[in-house]
């Protein structure tokens, strides 16, 4: 069901590169066919420990047992949060009470994202919290790190701030946790700092997913603006934690309140002018503050066991069905595909390994990692400035389209690049080839 959207075809396609290139006893730094300058991107976790180790038994398999070692690994993950979840409320509560905020955390709405480099991030937050708790700088530290190299950053900036405060809620803990993580991160921070000024994404900021103030009543209606707000899908935007906290909110601590109201003004756009770019990713750390918020409520109520059990059992499944569909954000997805026939076609075997590159590789392959087919390289809102220049493309977040055609009328400028191919609706003056939409360029040379 989930081998579909940028999961199919860009998580998945660039972990088997990264695979095949650990296996050439080779760092995947450079990658000729997409991302060029590789590891100075972090969300595809170029050093990330668990995610080397998946990637290089995932190239050692067929497409589908390797699609299905990838989300396994996703499960994991998603398991051991839920675990550091659960430890970490064990501290101060009883099982079931920390059974629910373990419940809650793990399966609230902003969690439920396909990318890797998200659960790889969130996986290590409570483990963070928890060796700030014991004063573990080490587990902290090490936690720190992992967040760093896993590298969703958006996501990633709100646990290290959440951590920061927390650090000074709680006193008498010491500090060397982050220079501890900064220092496991360094080898993904340091190509990460050098290369993003030289990106389109530096020094621009934009609106685009704005949380309007009166959204908080998806709490109540989860699914009442299920699909798309300002012209973001819902994901970028649920924050569902379900009925129950909502109900025992009421009872939790004003240090809990004063949390909760910080993550309410920066979700909504107050102070979120640069990090995340867009602000409705700090619904995440909104998210997290009603589910500390709830988990407090309920351990400040002092019920039964079997009470909170039963609250366990109705959160769980209330989760489950409402934040379910959020891991494939239908409509806006393709139609799920076997990753043995979504990368063999009429396509790749016409075109084979060619000598030159292919601009407008269709999805889900358009990265050519799979079938090792240079394409015109990354087109997101991490692409360098000249890169978009080139390309014609003024979008402050990249346009995400592979085809140079489609902001370009003359294809000249893919003579320097060595562009062989171009699958294009777009009829370019290049020769006709026995498949559909697919050109030649007539003044390539393999010299």
């Amino acid at each position: 069901m989930i081998s579909r959207s940028e999961l199919l075809s860009t998580f998945f396609p660039t972990w088997i590169w990264q695979g095949r290139t650990w296996l050439k006893g080779k760092v995947p730094k450079h990658d000729p066919f997409y991302w060029l300058n590789a590891h100075a991107h972090p969300v595809i976790s170029s050093y990330y420990p668990p995610g080397i180790i998946s990637s290089v038994l995932g190239a050692l398999l067929p497409l589908n047992a390797a699609f299905s070692v990838l989300v396994l690994s996703l499960y994991l993950h998603v398991l051991f949060a839920g675990i550091g979840w659960l430890i970490l409320f064990k501290a101060w509560a009883a099982t079931p009470i920390a059974l629910f905020g373990a419940l809650t955390m793990t399966l609230a709405g902003y969690n439920w994202k396909q990318q890797p480099c998200f659960q790889y991030t969130v996986a290590w937050f409570p483990w963070i919290l928890y060796g700030i708790a014991t004063n573990n700088n080490l587990i902290a530290g090490f936690s720190l790190g992992m967040t760093i190299l896993a590298g969703y950053y958006p996501v990633g900036i709100q646990v290290a701030a959440i951590g920061f405060t927390f650090f000074f809620l709680w006193p008498g803990r010491t500090l060397p946790w982050i220079p501890i993580g900064v220092l496991i991160g360094l080898p993904q921070l340091i190509p990460f700092i050098k290369y993003l000024p030289r990106t389109i994404r530096a020094g621009g900021h934009d609106d685009i997913g704005k949380v309007p103030w009166w959204h908080p009543i998806t709490l109540v209606v989860p699914r009442a603006f299920r699909y798309n707000i300002n012209g973001v899908g819902y994901w970028e935007m649920s924050y569902y934690v379900g009925l129950v906290p909502l109900l025992v909110i009421w009872h939790a601590t004003s240090s809990a309140w004063a949390i909760m109201v910080i993550a309410y003004l920066l979700m909504i756009g107050v102070g979120a002018t640069s990090l995340p770019r867009i602000p409705a990713r700090w619904s995440y750390a909104f998210q997290f503050s009603l589910g500390w918020l709830a988990t407090s409520g309920l351990w400040n109520m002092c019920l039964p066991d079997r009470v909170v059990y039963l609250l366990c059992f109705i959160q769980a499944a209330d989760l489950l069905l409402n934040n379910g569909g959020l891991l494939v954000t239908r409509p806006y997805s393709e139609l799920p595909r076997r990753p043995s026939r979504a990368f063999k076609n009429r396509l790749t075997e016409y075109l084979g390994k060619p000598d030159g590159r292919v601009s407008g590789l269709p999805y889900p392959l358009f990265t050519g990692h799979i079938n090792e087919i240079k394409t015109l390289g990354y087109s997101g809102g991490m692409q360098l400035k000249l890169m978009a220049k080139w390309r014609n493309d003024g979008n402050s977040n990249g346009s995400g389209e592979h085809d140079f055609f489609k902001r370009n009328k003359d294809g000249e400028p893919l003579d320097i690049a060595r562009v062989q191919f171009a699958y294009t609706r777009t009829r370019p003056d290049w020769a006709s080839t026995p498949i559909r939409n697919l050109y030649k360029n007539r003044r390539f040379s393999d010299r």
